[in-house]
């Protein structure tokens, strides 16, 4: 019996058929033209690219000093723009730093530990400025130098995933209310009430917002008339992804690692497998792949058709 239990255990923590093992979890990631950007519990950056089932090393976060000794800084977002990502790591002192990372370089501070903003999540904004996402619901607009241009207060309640997409961009808080904001006029255009606890993942489109919670439910919302669509699920939901087209949207179903793929526009399901436990990651690639990331440290492209 004993034996039997160890065997269970370590197949458990061996990495997916066909998967590619990274050592550590993923903790953000961002689809660039021909790669996906990868950021990993351990502090490295990688380049991946799903065709060729392999990941470059792009850089090493430094250790920071702690009580106990030195640890990795995680790494909490990713953005790319044309040559360069900028991301959200921890800093020393336990507040956030922004920094900006040209591929060949060394990183550049956007935001320093000096500020004490506690950044969920940054992105590039117009040609030289930044848009951060605050834990507790405000929205912050940066130039170039770093300084802040503009403050606008979006949820009173804490952030808990957000996502951009062109101008706009959506919030999903601890009370489950997702707010859309238009980042050009600096104002809230469109929010939903769709669950009733924390969102714990958003992806937006042009056509769709897609958010997922701890209520067990994934919900689509339309929008532009409003509409929104209710997708069962029965367990949190970590993860939520739109394809290319905004037709399909992707989400953890169940416990047991079961994943669900639904026609917004059909209303009906196109794929449900079980079998990825440890599955909270989930981006559409091309050519019909479905790229999951693992806690136990792995990604695989999940052709579902």
């Amino acid at each position: 019996m004993v034996r039997l239990i160890f065997a269970l255990g370590v197949l458990l923590l061996l990495p997916h058929a066909g998967a590619l093992q990274l050592g550590a979890a993923v903790s953000a990631w961002v689809r660039g033209e021909d790669a996906v950007y990868l950021g990993t519990e351990d502090g490295r950056i990688l380049r991946y690219v799903p065709n060729e089932d392999r990941a470059e090393l792009l850089w090493t976060l430094q250790p920071i000093e702690r009580v106990t000794g030195p640890v990795q800084p995680k790494l909490f977002s990713l953005d790319a723009r044309e040559g360069a990502l900028l991301w959200v790591r921890e800093g020393r002192r336990g507040f956030r730093v922004v920094e900006r990372f040209a591929f060949g370089q060394e990183p550049e501070p956007v935001v320093g530990e000096e500020l004490r903003l506690a950044v969920v999540a940054a992105w590039f904004d117009d040609e030289d400025g930044y848009v951060l996402v605050l834990l507790d619901g405000e929205v912050a607009w940066l130039d170039a130098a770093g300084r802040i241009t503009r403050r606008l207060q979006v949820t009173r309640s804490a952030v808990g995933d957000a996502d951009r997409r062109g101008r706009y961009l959506a919030l999903g808080d601890e009370g489950g209310l997702v707010t859309l904001v238009d980042l050009e006029g600096g104002r809230i255009v469109a929010q939903s009430a769709a669950h009733r606890d924390k969102v714990l993942a958003v992806d937006l489109g042009e056509r769709w917002l897609l958010s997922g919670g701890r209520d067990r439910r994934a919900a689509a919302l339309r929008l532009a008339t409003g509409e929104s669509l209710r997708l069962k699920a029965e367990f949190f939901v970590y993860s939520v992804a739109l394809d290319d087209e905004e037709r399909l949207a992707a989400y953890t179903y169940d416990e047991q690692g079961t994943l669900r793929i639904v026609d917004l526009e059909a209303r009906r399901e196109q794929a449900r497998e079980g079998g990825f436990v440890g599955v909270d990651r989930l981006l559409f690639w091309k050519d019909g792949c479905l790229l999951l990331a693992s806690e136990q440290g792995w990604v695989k492209c999940w052709r579902w058709r």
